[in-house]
């Protein structure tokens, strides 16, 4: 957990498959949220515990509110 010099460049070695699994987890979190307390206090936590990665999760945040966006405009217009 050092923040050193030495952290900064080991990111960049293998930060893309380190982006690519974090938001494929991501993913699979907000494909699973439910409305209870304990599944977005869940969500919440991990946003928490990632938040060096802040980018990323809002990337992947406002992405599926898009998505969900779409899908609730989809729902109500065959209504």
């Amino acid at each position: 957990m050092a923040a050193g010099p030495g952290a900064a460049s080991s990111g960049h070695s293998g930060g893309r498959g380190s982006s690519a699994a974090l938001e494929s987890s991501m993913d699979r979190r907000f494909q699973g949220v439910t409305n209870t307390m304990e599944s977005i206090q869940g969500l919440s936590s991990w946003c928490i515990e990632n938040k060096k990665h802040h980018s990323l999760v809002v990337r992947c945040w406002m992405k599926w509110l898009k998505k969900c966006e779409l899908l609730t405009l989809l729902m109500t217009s065959h209504r």
